[in-house]
Protein backbone atom coordinates (compact mmCIF):
# COMPACT_ATOMS: atom_id res chain seq x y z
CA UNK A 1 0.00 0.00 0.00
CA UNK A 2 1.74 3.40 -0.82
CA UNK A 3 2.13 6.03 2.13
CA UNK A 4 -0.45 8.37 -0.19
CA UNK A 5 -2.92 5.74 0.25
CA UNK A 6 -2.52 4.81 3.35
CA UNK A 7 -2.56 9.08 4.30
CA UNK A 8 -5.86 8.95 2.83
CA UNK A 9 -7.52 5.56 5.02
CA UNK A 10 -6.01 7.15 8.11
CA UNK A 11 -6.76 10.95 7.93
CA UNK A 12 -10.49 10.05 8.17
CA UNK A 13 -10.04 7.57 10.93
CA UNK A 14 -8.29 10.43 13.10
CA UNK A 15 -10.88 12.62 12.70
CA UNK A 16 -13.32 9.92 13.60
CA UNK A 17 -11.43 9.05 16.95
CA UNK A 18 -11.46 12.53 17.74
CA UNK A 19 -14.84 13.30 17.36
CA UNK A 20 -14.56 15.75 14.45
CA UNK A 21 -15.57 13.59 11.50
CA UNK A 22 -19.69 12.49 11.85
CA UNK A 23 -19.70 8.45 11.91
CA UNK A 24 -21.72 8.49 8.77
CA UNK A 25 -19.10 10.06 6.80
CA UNK A 26 -17.48 6.17 7.11
CA UNK A 27 -20.92 4.92 6.27
CA UNK A 28 -21.55 2.83 3.16
CA UNK A 29 -23.11 4.26 -0.12
CA UNK A 30 -27.20 4.67 0.50
CA UNK A 31 -28.63 1.70 -0.15
CA UNK A 32 -30.27 1.59 -3.43
CA UNK A 33 -34.28 1.41 -3.53
CA UNK A 34 -34.23 -1.18 -6.12
CA UNK A 35 -32.76 -3.10 -2.42
CA UNK A 36 -34.97 -2.35 -0.61
CA UNK A 37 -35.33 -4.25 1.98
CA UNK A 38 -32.19 -5.90 2.43
CA UNK A 39 -32.99 -6.07 6.35
CA UNK A 40 -35.81 -6.55 9.17
CA UNK A 41 -38.42 -2.88 9.01
CA UNK A 42 -39.41 -1.86 12.15
CA UNK A 43 -43.22 -0.85 13.06
CA UNK A 44 -43.05 1.64 15.68
CA UNK A 45 -46.33 1.40 17.60
CA UNK A 46 -46.17 4.30 20.12
CA UNK A 47 -48.30 3.01 22.31
CA UNK A 48 -48.17 0.30 25.35
CA UNK A 49 -48.94 -3.76 24.07
CA UNK A 50 -52.69 -4.69 23.67
CA UNK A 51 -54.29 -1.36 22.22
CA UNK A 52 -55.32 -1.20 18.65
CA UNK A 53 -51.96 -0.62 17.82
CA UNK A 54 -50.31 -2.83 19.35
CA UNK A 55 -53.39 -5.37 17.85
CA UNK A 56 -53.26 -4.28 14.46
CA UNK A 57 -49.72 -4.09 14.04
CA UNK A 58 -48.78 -7.13 15.34
CA UNK A 59 -51.43 -8.58 12.48
CA UNK A 60 -50.03 -6.86 10.21
CA UNK A 61 -46.48 -7.82 10.45
CA UNK A 62 -47.85 -11.14 10.17
CA UNK A 63 -49.41 -10.84 7.39
CA UNK A 64 -47.07 -8.91 5.45
CA UNK A 65 -44.62 -11.77 5.39
CA UNK A 66 -46.00 -12.88 2.37
CA UNK A 67 -45.61 -9.56 1.09
CA UNK A 68 -42.01 -8.78 1.80
CA UNK A 69 -38.32 -10.72 1.51
CA UNK A 70 -38.17 -9.15 5.00
CA UNK A 71 -39.66 -9.03 8.39
CA UNK A 72 -41.87 -6.23 9.78
CA UNK A 73 -40.86 -6.03 13.67
CA UNK A 74 -43.64 -4.02 16.13
CA UNK A 75 -41.76 -2.22 18.39
CA UNK A 76 -43.67 -0.56 21.25
CA UNK A 77 -42.55 2.64 22.17
CA UNK A 78 -45.26 4.73 24.62
CA UNK A 79 -45.32 7.37 26.62
CA UNK A 80 -46.30 11.22 26.15
CA UNK A 81 -49.39 10.53 24.34
CA UNK A 82 -47.73 8.94 21.82
CA UNK A 83 -45.25 11.12 21.22
CA UNK A 84 -42.29 9.62 22.34
CA UNK A 85 -42.42 6.67 19.88
CA UNK A 86 -43.81 9.31 16.83
CA UNK A 87 -40.33 10.67 17.79
CA UNK A 88 -38.14 8.40 17.71
CA UNK A 89 -39.39 6.98 14.60
CA UNK A 90 -39.10 10.27 13.12
CA UNK A 91 -35.62 10.91 14.23
CA UNK A 92 -34.84 7.15 12.06
CA UNK A 93 -32.82 7.52 9.43
CA UNK A 94 -35.53 8.02 6.26
CA UNK A 95 -33.72 4.78 4.74
CA UNK A 96 -37.50 2.98 4.48
CA UNK A 97 -36.55 0.73 7.49
CA UNK A 98 -38.55 2.79 10.46
CA UNK A 99 -41.92 2.81 9.83
CA UNK A 100 -44.57 4.89 11.98
CA UNK A 101 -48.45 4.17 13.27
CA UNK A 102 -50.35 6.52 13.08
CA UNK A 103 -53.41 8.23 14.90
CA UNK A 104 -55.38 11.69 14.59
CA UNK A 105 -54.10 11.90 18.09
CA UNK A 106 -50.27 11.73 16.99
CA UNK A 107 -50.66 13.50 13.88
CA UNK A 108 -53.56 15.84 14.01
CA UNK A 109 -54.15 16.49 17.43
CA UNK A 110 -51.02 16.12 19.44
CA UNK A 111 -49.84 19.57 17.30
CA UNK A 112 -52.78 21.52 18.11
CA UNK A 113 -52.76 20.64 22.14
CA UNK A 114 -49.39 20.46 23.09
CA UNK A 115 -47.24 23.66 23.28
CA UNK A 116 -43.99 21.61 21.69
CA UNK A 117 -44.70 17.99 20.19
CA UNK A 118 -41.00 17.73 18.87
CA UNK A 119 -42.44 16.94 15.32
CA UNK A 120 -44.66 18.81 12.40
CA UNK A 121 -46.58 16.35 10.58
CA UNK A 122 -46.95 17.92 7.35
CA UNK A 123 -43.43 18.60 7.70
CA UNK A 124 -41.91 15.34 9.03
CA UNK A 125 -44.19 12.77 7.95
CA UNK A 126 -44.65 10.86 4.80
CA UNK A 127 -48.03 9.37 4.36
CA UNK A 128 -47.78 5.84 3.23
CA UNK A 129 -51.04 3.94 3.68
CA UNK A 130 -54.38 4.33 5.58
CA UNK A 131 -55.59 1.56 6.82
CA UNK A 132 -59.36 2.09 8.20
CA UNK A 133 -61.47 4.52 9.90
CA UNK A 134 -62.24 4.04 13.76
CA UNK A 135 -65.24 5.18 15.84
CA UNK A 136 -64.56 5.52 20.15
CA UNK A 137 -67.26 3.86 22.29
CA UNK A 138 -68.39 5.43 25.44
CA UNK A 139 -68.46 2.60 27.95
CA UNK A 140 -69.21 2.03 31.83
CA UNK A 141 -68.98 -0.79 33.63
CA UNK A 142 -72.07 -3.32 33.24
CA UNK A 143 -73.06 -3.14 36.59
CA UNK A 144 -73.59 0.79 36.91
CA UNK A 145 -77.13 1.78 36.51
CA UNK A 146 -76.65 3.80 33.34
CA UNK A 147 -78.14 2.75 30.48
CA UNK A 148 -78.15 6.40 27.86
CA UNK A 149 -76.28 8.63 27.68
CA UNK A 150 -79.00 11.10 29.03
CA UNK A 151 -78.67 8.62 32.66
CA UNK A 152 -74.86 9.54 32.39
CA UNK A 153 -75.20 13.06 31.59
CA UNK A 154 -78.16 13.23 34.76
CA UNK A 155 -75.49 11.59 36.99
CA UNK A 156 -73.09 13.85 36.61
CA UNK A 157 -74.94 16.60 37.20
CA UNK A 158 -76.18 15.29 40.36
CA UNK A 159 -72.37 14.68 40.99
CA UNK A 160 -70.77 17.57 39.72
CA UNK A 161 -66.77 16.36 39.31
CA UNK A 162 -66.72 13.17 40.76
CA UNK A 163 -67.21 11.07 37.60
CA UNK A 164 -64.04 10.37 36.28
CA UNK A 165 -63.69 9.51 32.46
CA UNK A 166 -60.50 7.27 31.71
CA UNK A 167 -58.20 8.34 28.49
CA UNK A 168 -55.46 6.94 26.50
CA UNK A 169 -53.47 10.21 27.37
CA UNK A 170 -53.32 13.81 27.79
CA UNK A 171 -54.40 15.25 24.61
CA UNK A 172 -55.83 12.24 23.27
CA UNK A 173 -58.55 11.56 21.15
CA UNK A 174 -60.09 9.96 23.76
CA UNK A 175 -59.66 12.80 26.23
CA UNK A 176 -60.83 15.26 23.22
CA UNK A 177 -64.20 13.46 23.48
CA UNK A 178 -64.52 13.67 26.28
CA UNK A 179 -64.08 17.11 27.49
CA UNK A 180 -66.36 17.67 24.15
CA UNK A 181 -69.02 15.51 25.83
CA UNK A 182 -68.67 17.89 29.40
CA UNK A 183 -68.89 20.80 26.77
CA UNK A 184 -71.80 19.77 25.12
CA UNK A 185 -73.63 18.71 28.31
CA UNK A 186 -72.94 20.94 30.28
CA UNK A 187 -71.51 18.90 33.07
CA UNK A 188 -67.80 18.50 35.00
CA UNK A 189 -66.07 15.55 35.23
CA UNK A 190 -62.82 14.55 35.99
CA UNK A 191 -60.35 13.30 33.69
CA UNK A 192 -57.73 10.33 34.25
CA UNK A 193 -55.42 10.27 31.49
CA UNK A 194 -53.42 6.78 30.88
CA UNK A 195 -50.84 5.65 28.86
CA UNK A 196 -52.61 3.64 26.47
CA UNK A 197 -56.63 2.20 25.90
CA UNK A 198 -56.05 -0.65 27.35
CA UNK A 199 -55.30 0.10 31.13
CA UNK A 200 -57.76 2.78 30.67
CA UNK A 201 -60.65 0.40 29.76
CA UNK A 202 -59.42 -2.08 32.13
CA UNK A 203 -59.78 0.90 35.18
CA UNK A 204 -63.30 1.36 34.43
CA UNK A 205 -63.82 -2.48 34.92
CA UNK A 206 -62.12 -2.32 37.64
CA UNK A 207 -64.27 0.27 38.93
CA UNK A 208 -61.54 3.15 39.25
CA UNK A 209 -63.19 5.32 36.70
CA UNK A 210 -66.43 5.49 35.61
CA UNK A 211 -66.82 5.60 32.13
CA UNK A 212 -64.70 5.96 28.75
CA UNK A 213 -64.34 6.80 25.31
CA UNK A 214 -62.49 4.42 23.69
CA UNK A 215 -60.71 2.67 20.36
CA UNK A 216 -63.49 -0.13 19.44
CA UNK A 217 -60.81 -2.82 19.47
CA UNK A 218 -60.41 -2.78 23.29
CA UNK A 219 -63.99 -1.88 24.03
CA UNK A 220 -65.55 -4.42 21.93
CA UNK A 221 -64.31 -7.63 23.89
CA UNK A 222 -65.24 -6.72 27.24
CA UNK A 223 -68.62 -5.62 25.89
CA UNK A 224 -69.15 -8.72 24.52
CA UNK A 225 -67.74 -10.59 27.75
CA UNK A 226 -70.57 -8.80 30.21
CA UNK A 227 -67.87 -6.53 31.40
CA UNK A 228 -68.31 -3.45 29.99
CA UNK A 229 -72.09 -1.34 28.61
CA UNK A 230 -72.32 0.80 25.56
CA UNK A 231 -73.85 3.96 25.57
CA UNK A 232 -72.63 5.59 22.60
CA UNK A 233 -70.31 5.49 19.56
CA UNK A 234 -68.50 8.56 17.49
CA UNK A 235 -68.81 9.10 13.91
CA UNK A 236 -71.34 10.25 11.51
CA UNK A 237 -73.08 6.53 11.43
CA UNK A 238 -73.63 3.67 13.78
CA UNK A 239 -70.78 1.35 13.53
CA UNK A 240 -71.57 -2.66 12.45
CA UNK A 241 -70.08 -4.06 15.52
CA UNK A 242 -72.49 -2.27 18.04
CA UNK A 243 -75.60 -1.84 15.78
CA UNK A 244 -77.80 -1.53 18.67
CA UNK A 245 -75.61 1.82 20.10
CA UNK A 246 -76.74 4.91 18.82
CA UNK A 247 -74.49 8.25 17.64
CA UNK A 248 -73.49 10.53 20.14
CA UNK A 249 -75.81 12.58 17.74
CA UNK A 250 -78.66 9.99 18.11
CA UNK A 251 -78.31 10.33 21.84
CA UNK A 252 -78.58 14.22 21.43
CA UNK A 253 -74.72 15.29 21.05
CA UNK A 254 -73.71 16.09 17.70
CA UNK A 255 -71.26 18.08 16.74
CA UNK A 256 -67.32 17.27 17.38
CA UNK A 257 -68.62 14.07 18.69
CA UNK A 258 -69.04 12.89 14.95
CA UNK A 259 -65.27 13.13 13.99
CA UNK A 260 -64.22 9.83 13.26
CA UNK A 261 -60.43 8.71 14.00
CA UNK A 262 -58.13 6.95 11.87
CA UNK A 263 -55.20 4.17 11.72
CA UNK A 264 -52.39 4.80 9.16
CA UNK A 265 -48.46 4.37 8.19
CA UNK A 266 -45.92 6.55 7.70
CA UNK A 267 -42.20 7.07 7.27
CA UNK A 268 -39.66 10.01 7.68
CA UNK A 269 -40.17 12.68 4.78
CA UNK A 270 -37.00 12.32 2.91
CA UNK A 271 -38.03 8.47 2.08
CA UNK A 272 -37.09 7.06 -0.84
CA UNK A 273 -40.70 7.66 -3.33
CA UNK A 274 -39.89 4.39 -4.70
CA UNK A 275 -38.96 2.67 -1.55
CA UNK A 276 -43.02 4.24 -0.17
CA UNK A 277 -44.58 3.05 -3.06
CA UNK A 278 -42.62 -0.41 -2.91
CA UNK A 279 -44.16 -0.47 1.20
CA UNK A 280 -47.32 0.74 0.10
CA UNK A 281 -48.15 -1.66 -2.62
CA UNK A 282 -47.04 -4.78 -0.20
CA UNK A 283 -49.38 -3.74 2.62
CA UNK A 284 -52.77 -2.76 0.47
CA UNK A 285 -52.02 -6.25 -0.92
CA UNK A 286 -52.00 -8.01 2.82
CA UNK A 287 -54.98 -5.93 4.01
CA UNK A 288 -57.18 -5.94 0.69
CA UNK A 289 -58.38 -9.48 0.45
CA UNK A 290 -61.95 -9.60 1.79
CA UNK A 291 -61.23 -12.13 5.03
CA UNK A 292 -58.19 -9.60 5.73
CA UNK A 293 -60.94 -6.85 5.84
CA UNK A 294 -63.51 -8.38 7.75
CA UNK A 295 -60.21 -9.38 9.93
CA UNK A 296 -59.84 -5.29 10.26
CA UNK A 297 -63.61 -4.97 10.95
CA UNK A 298 -62.90 -7.29 14.19
CA UNK A 299 -60.16 -4.73 15.49
CA UNK A 300 -62.32 -1.72 14.99
CA UNK A 301 -61.15 -0.25 12.12
CA UNK A 302 -63.25 0.14 9.21
CA UNK A 303 -61.06 -0.21 6.47
CA UNK A 304 -60.11 2.80 3.93
CA UNK A 305 -57.26 1.76 2.49
CA UNK A 306 -55.64 4.60 0.65
CA UNK A 307 -51.91 4.78 -1.00
CA UNK A 308 -49.33 7.93 -0.52
CA UNK A 309 -51.28 10.65 -2.24
CA UNK A 310 -54.74 9.65 -1.15
CA UNK A 311 -53.44 9.31 2.32
CA UNK A 312 -51.57 12.24 2.82
CA UNK A 313 -54.63 14.31 0.82
CA UNK A 314 -57.01 12.94 3.52
CA UNK A 315 -54.78 14.11 6.25
CA UNK A 316 -54.90 17.43 5.01
CA UNK A 317 -58.49 17.07 4.71
CA UNK A 318 -58.64 15.91 8.32
CA UNK A 319 -56.53 18.92 9.80
CA UNK A 320 -58.95 21.64 10.08
CA UNK A 321 -61.75 19.47 11.61
CA UNK A 322 -60.03 18.32 14.27
CA UNK A 323 -57.70 21.47 15.04
CA UNK A 324 -60.82 23.10 15.18
CA UNK A 325 -62.13 20.16 17.59
CA UNK A 326 -59.00 20.56 19.77
CA UNK A 327 -58.97 24.01 20.16
CA UNK A 328 -62.86 23.98 20.90
CA UNK A 329 -62.57 21.48 23.92
CA UNK A 330 -59.98 23.77 25.57
CA UNK A 331 -57.67 20.98 26.27
CA UNK A 332 -53.99 22.49 25.93
CA UNK A 333 -50.87 20.91 27.29
CA UNK A 334 -47.78 23.33 28.10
Amino acid sequence: MTDARTARIRAPLALLAAGLLPRAALAQPAEAPSAWPSRPIRLMAPYPPGGQTDIVGRWLAERLRAHLPQPMIVENRAGAQGMIGTQAALQAPPDGYTVLYVNASTTLINPVIHANPGYDTFRDMAPVVQLGTAALVLTVRADRPINSVADLVAEARRRPGELSYASFGVGSASHLFGAMLEKAADVRMTHVPYRGSAPAVQDVIAGNAFLSINDEAVSIPQIRDGRLKALAVTGPVRIPALPDVPTFREAGFPGGLELLGFNGLVMRSGTSPAIIRRFADAVLAAVNPPEARERLRAMGLEPTLLGPEAFAAQLRRDAGPWAEAARASGARVE
